[in-house]
């Protein structure tokens, strides 16, 4: 069982976002399948066009972000 992190929209903002608008929830992640690769992230960044992506966005959505990442495992 491989747990990982998931930013979501908590409520929609104008104007400067606050923690109050995203909650950072743990989850479970479902096997790889065979064409599949985990990676870790190890930098994370939520860049200024989010902002626009986000009024689009249901609560409870995922938010977005650019990575850098560093591989886990991939394909057996």
């Amino acid at each position: 069982i491989v747990f990982a992190k998931s930013c979501t929209l908590k409520k929609h903002f104008e104007g400067r976002s606050t923690h109050g608008n995203f909650e950072l929830k743990t989850v479970e992640l479902p096997p790889l399948s065979s064409r599949e690769v985990m990676l870790e992230a190890l930098f994370l960044t939520v860049d200024p066009y989010t902002r626009v992506t986000a009024k689009r966005l249901k609560m409870g959505s995922r938010m977005m972000e650019s990575k850098w990442a560093n591989s886990l495992l991939g394909p057996t």
